[in-house]
């Protein structure tokens, strides 16, 4: 989470300990014994209340998050020294009570669910479900978008991870990057981002020939007229370079004429996405050029 929405729901859970005579005492918390309450560190508060940190060998992540949420509460004013007692002791100022209030509403409307609120607001101004002052309201609105651009950055994520590639959208840039007098290199980037939005989009026949367009096209940089040449004879990427090109020569293009130039026949077998992946060995390719073209 950020730290915003961490910060807020730490600020709830210490307000939670009101009353108890541990981490809050006589209207004040005491940082440390927070800390050490984390830590399931015994300093004088009682019994435990686990025989083991809660979150086993993932305690030292948490405690950390608690506690960069921690900072950010005195940054903001949430939490501030009591000027009577030594520097662990805090306070809620009246800006932090204000934020738990806040809390505590969107805690209810998170129950209600996105849906029933943002209705209540357009149908009835909020009056039915919501209630409050004009001020809790505007809030109200104020969560509800929030909670939508909280579901479009979700939907954008999602979309993004799903989206199955086979050469890096950093590598097709810095190829976008390269200058030279002697190659255009814009028909390269275009074949490379066709590639993989046919890969993406399950186009497997489209996806090897244009792979095998893209060895054809590439020779030129390396001094040679046939990507086979560029496989037996180049030696400017080493020996395992060589032996890269040549395994890609051998099977992107083998895969590539048979689906090619295959007539039609009694029974067929469609490629798959393992098939016509070639990506490690074309990343090797295109960093080659992006290096020596540089």
């Amino acid at each position: 989470m950020d730290l915003a929405r961490l910060g807020g729901i730490l600020l709830l859970h210490l307000k939670s300990y009101e009353g108890l005579n541990s981490v809050f005492q006589n209207g004040r918390l005491n940082r440390d014994y927070f800390k050490a309450m984390l830590e399931n560190r015994n300093v004088g508060l009682g019994q435990l209340p686990h025989k083991e940190p809660e979150y086993g060998a993932r305690q030292p992540e948490v405690t950390q998050a608690m506690m960069e949420a921690w900072n950010w509460l005195e940054r903001e004013g949430m939490l501030i020294h009591d000027p009577q007692q030594p520097a662990p002791w805090f306070v809620i100022s009246r800006r932090g009570e204000e934020l738990i209030k806040q809390a505590h509403r969107f805690e209810q409307w998170e129950k209600l669910g996105l849906n029933r609120v943002k209705s209540d607001l357009e149908n009835t101004g909020g009056v039915r479900e919501i209630g409050g002052t004009q001020e809790v309201r505007d809030l109200a609105w104020k969560w509800v978008q929030m909670k939508e651009a909280q579901i479009t950055t979700i939907a954008r994520e999602h979309a993004a991870a799903s989206r199955l590639t086979i050469i890096a959208d950093s590598r097709i840039a810095e190829l976008g990057a390269l200058s030279s007098a002697d190659f255009d290199f814009r028909k390269l980037v275009r074949v490379c981002e066709e590639i993989n939005k046919a890969y993406s989009e399950g186009c497997y026949f489209a996806t090897a020939m244009l792979t095998r367009g893209l060895l054809d096209h590439v020779p030129p940089v390396f001094g040679f007229k046939g990507f086979s040449e560029v496989a037996n004879n180049y030696a400017g990427g080493g020996k395992s370079f060589k032996e890269t090109m040549q395994h890609l020569e051998n099977a992107a293009r083998k895969v590539a004429d048979a689906h090619l130039h295959m007539p039609i026949r009694k029974s067929e077998t469609l490629p798959t996405a393992q098939q016509v992946n070639c990506s490690q060995q074309l990343d090797m390719l295109l960093a080659e050029i992006v290096r020596i073209m540089k």
